[in-house]
């Protein structure tokens, strides 16, 4: 399968509209992490946008009392990272490969410059991104109730 059916077939862009998807092709490649292997390390520039194929990901922020403390485990056709979208393009958290992991890698120069060039693939970006962190603030809101209990 080429770049632009393995984008059409994940969750992040199907409902895309084609041209769109084929922009994205032009700032996307094929990757692969072996187990332990970091996609991402909190506090180093955020160069890079994920969309997993297969295998999982663990979310970890670093620096707690236990050291890495895990947030979240990612699979198949969800996003990693969206700190590459707003200055001061920094990572706020790591992201280990848990399992081997193919994905789709972005760079966020390229999906920065294809955003402000055309407003539909903006668009797309950004509702995109912003199911990723209401997904992701609903994660941390269930286990914040699994910690302290329901009142």
């Amino acid at each position: 399968m080429d770049l632009a059916d393995q984008l059409a077939h994940h969750a992040f862009c199907a409902d895309m509209a084609p041209p769109v998807r084929e922009r994205l092709v032009a700032c996307a490649r094929e990757e692969r992490f072996e187990p332990g292997a970091f996609l991402l390390r909190q506090n180093a520039p955020a160069a890079t946008f994920y969309l997993i194929l297969d295998g999982q990901v663990e979310i970890k922020i670093a620096g707690t009392a236990v050291g890495h403390a895990p947030l979240e485990t990612l699979g198949k056709d969800d996003a990693v990272g969206w700190s590459w979208f707003l200055p001061p393009h920094r990572w706020h958290f790591d992201a280990v490969a848990r399992a081997t992991t193919h994905v789709l890698a972005f760079d966020a120069d390229c999906l920065r410059q294809a955003m402000q060039a055309d407003s539909a693939v903006g668009y797309a970006i950004t509702r995109g991104l912003l199911e990723v962190v209401v997904q992701r603030l609903q994660a941390a809101r269930m286990q914040l109730s699994d910690l302290y209990g329901q009142p």
